[in-house]
């Protein structure tokens, strides 16, 4: 069945393929021949907004390459393309990225692509969507929910990138790069004012600022660049208590960054970053349709509304507050006409703590455990990594790339449930808790990998590549304020090759189809907040993948057809008092992915960007956890059923989006102008179907002119526009269904100066 599905799949995309080449040949002219200046030894810092379509560059192979000559899906957008379409954190990624959705589980980020997501959320787990920065992987998922204050580009890599980004990376990759230094004195500082309204959430205010500095410190040798971020949102909640707005955030984040450049062909590049954020909105719960057993306990107050949340807690907000700091230090040498050796040398420290009221109402005569106070500090955890890569430049026909990596993290974390709280609503400094425990988790991996690329023929390319991995976890645990430690949750040490081949056939200068087999796998996790021996399995996926690519100076078309078998898909659910993991047997995602831009007009960009997912269910699930109304004084009962053919959960069937950019020199000066709809069909969060995302269609835009004679732009932008509430991420327990939603309606003004 397999075979006949990949093989019919691949006959419609050549089919697809041709007839798409062959109109761009007679719309373009002449074909140009590929460009030969793209090679390994090539660093690729940004790619200029004048560059055509088709000669985006990439590094999805760790070399650089345009883009249609990657035989995997990828969505490359640019810093500009970020800041004119709204996105300002890696929440919004998913409005311009088609497969890609975003979502929250408490504090923990949880990408999803194509389907491929984790629900887990505990010490030392780790998400099938892998996240760089720089190139530099980042584990923690608490520390994964950041601003976008001075990226250069950002690329979406879907399906399972084993081989060359083979930590975890099941799902795909979200890797991004941030701007480097510059030998020529640059600047941009941008500082915005909005405000949100509407939907039943409170007025507030949100201030940005944001700044990037670069200047050669000794010409040509030593370069030196420094950004900043800071953000204040005045709170858009609702405190049904008292009537007043809550929910405030303050966010900031320094990095800095020191090129070094001693002798041709060996640079350096030393950066640091610190980044802290306090957010009272990201886990701010409140009961869908008033599904919480705090009802059974009055007094009570229970919200029922979009942003509108009552609690024991201080303000009725779940404060969280989150660091996260760090050092890396990338090496490049080229070896004449050889390639290029790159290491990579990282460390980063995050710190996370939490409080959440798991009944999502204020309901203080709720004894416990049947309602409680859950105060989780998520670390400190700590991460080391190294990474030697060499990327060959072309020996005839032969190019190839080879590396080791090697990964060291611990994280800690700290429970305290029931914490004592001060009249306010606030915690007792220092408190303990009914129920005080630790633990630690220790993860070591170490892998070795390589690929090669073969030009059979100069139309005919095949590429073949593995990664041997080597991954070991352990757990130590104390429980009771004077508890004795002790070892639990160790894992087996896990030996896996993950292979990857791919043949593109280039039909035209401008036009290819390729195939694409992968393997991905993604270590288990083991019961940190539970002390048990009972882990999430190790996972793997089986990727099948065929998809043609086109590019000229003024459009771009690709797609993708795609087949995921998964196995040990790695599940989590909360049973009211602790969090349990399981897996289930098997997992079948089908699905298409396309993405065309053209500039239809002079001044006039479209794009669609489209992800479809027909069929995105469990095979073999028969021990899957749910919980069934009614709800109960001890909450909802729990249950055991088979899920087998239900669809896997965060997985909308449609989704994508719709931009267009317009540009024009006017009297005043430039006139930018740009909109984006994004759409999802809905998905589910739990398995009984009673906790959805619906479909809904959000609108952002910009319009912006900067004067003529003048580095100074003035922009007028609107986020959510359509006034959508959309649920975007979850607590669920046996007591609550809990959700939160995406921020409300906002207007706002801002002015850049470059330099």
């Amino acid at each position: 069945m397999l075979l006949r599905t990949s093989s019919r799949a691949a006959i419609l995309m050549l089919c697809f393929a041709s007839s798409h080449a062959a109109l761009a040949q007679a719309t373009s002219g002449t074909p140009s021949a590929p460009s030969d200046s793209v090679t390994a030894t090539d660093t690729v810092e940004e790619t200029p907004a004048t560059a055509g379509y088709g000669d985006i560059v990439v590094t999805a192979q760790r070399r650089s390459e345009r883009l249609r000559d990657v035989p995997i899906s990828i969505t490359a957008v640019t810093g500009d393309a970020l800041a004119q379409a709204g996105v300002a954190n890696v929440r919004e990624l998913g409005n311009l990225v088609p497969g890609l959705t975003f979502t929250t589980q408490g504090t923990f980020a949880q990408p999803t692509i194509r389907g491929v997501q984790s629900s887990i959320s505990v010490t030392g787990s780790e998400n099938p969507i892998s996240i760089y920065i720089d190139g530099f992987y980042q584990p923690n998922q608490v520390a994964n929910i950041f601003d976008l204050p001075d990226v250069s580009r950002v690329e979406v890599l879907k399906g399972p990138q084993g081989t060359l980004f083979g930590r975890n990376a099941t799902g795909g990759a979200i890797t991004i790069y941030t701007r480097d230094p510059s030998f020529v004195p640059t600047g941009d500082i941008v500082v915005s004012d909005g405000v949100f309204s509407g939907g039943g959430s409170h007025r507030s205010n949100e201030f940005t600022a944001k700044a990037f500095l670069s200047a050669p410190l000794v010409e040509d040798v030593l370069a030196v660049s420094v950004s900043g971020y800071y953000d204040k949102i005045d709170g858009y909640l609702v405190d049904d208590r008292t009537g007043r707005g809550t929910g405030e955030v303050e966010s900031y984040a320094v990095r800095g960054k020191l090129l070094f450049k001693p002798a041709p062909g060996l640079r350096f590049i030393l950066a640091g970053f610190a980044d802290h954020r306090h957010d009272d909105a990201a886990a701010s719960a409140a009961p869908l349709r008033g599904n919480t057993n705090a009802q059974f306990y009055p007094p009570f107050l229970i919200s029922t509304k979009p942003y509108h949340l009552a609690s024991e807690l201080k303000d009725s907000v779940v404060p969280t507050r989150s660091e996260h700091r760090g050092a890396t230090l990338r090496a490049e040498f080229d070896f004449l006409d050889a390639g290029k050796l790159t290491s990579l040398t990282g460390y980063t420290f995050a710190d996370s703590v939490t409080t959440s009221d798991i009944d999502g109402a204020y309901a203080p005569t709720c004894p416990f455990p049947r309602c409680l106070l859950y105060n989780v500090n998520y670390g400190p955890s700590r991460t080391f990594q190294q990474e030697l890569s060499f990327a060959s430049e072309k020996f005839g026909a032969l190019s190839f790339v080879a590396g080791l990596f090697y990964y060291h993290d611990r994280s800690d974390s700290t429970t305290n449930l029931n914490p004592p709280l001060n009249p306010d609503g606030s915690l007792v400094d220092g408190g303990v808790g009914l129920v005080r425990s630790a633990a630690t988790v220790r993860t070591r991996s170490y892998a070795a990998f390589g690929e090669a690329t073969l030009d059979v023929t100069d139309r005919l390319h095949l590429i073949g590549g593995l990664r041997y991995s080597v991954d070991k976890k352990s757990g130590v645990g104390k429980r009771g304020v004077a508890g004795v430690p002790f070892a639990f949750g160790g894992l087996p040490t896990s030996h896996r090759w993950t292979p990857r081949f791919s043949a593109r056939f280039d039909i035209t200068d401008v036009a290819n189809i390729y195939a694409t087999y992968s393997k991905g796998f993604k270590s288990g996790v083991i019961d940190a907040q539970g002390f048990t021996n009972s882990p999430a399995l190790p996972e793997t996926i089986s990727s099948y993948e065929v998809g043609t690519k086109i590019g000229g100076p003024r459009y771009s078309f690709t797609a993708a057809a795609f087949l995921y078998d998964y196995s040990n898909l790695q599940v989590q659910f909360f049973n009211g008092t602790r969090t349990l993991l399981g897996n289930a047997a098997t997992a079948r995602i089908i699905g298409l992915d396309i993405d065309a831009s053209a500039e239809v007009a002079e001044g006039l960009q479209l794009r669609v960007a489209g992800s479809w997912l027909p069929k995105a269910e469990y095979r073999n699930f028969p021990g899957a956890v749910a919980f069934l109304l009614p709800n109960k004084p001890t909450g909802m009962a729990q249950t055991v059923i088979d899920a087998s053919g239900h669809r896997i959960l965060k997985s909308a069937r449609l989704g994508g989006s719709i931009s267009a950019n317009y540009s024009r020199t006017i009297g005043l000066g430039l006139l930018e102008a740009n909109a984006t709809l994004a759409y999802s069909s809905g998905y589910n969060w739990e398995l009984t179907d009673r906790v959805k995302t619906v479909r809904h269609a959000i609108l952002n835009g910009q319009l912006a002119l900067t004067p003529s004679d003048s580095d100074v732009r003035i922009a007028l932008f609107g986020k959510n526009l359509t006034g959508q509430h959309v649920i975007s991420g979850t607590l669920l327990a046996a007591q609550i269904d809990g959700v939160e939603y995406t921020p409300p309606r906002q207007i706002g003004v801002s002015v850049g100066y470059h330099f």
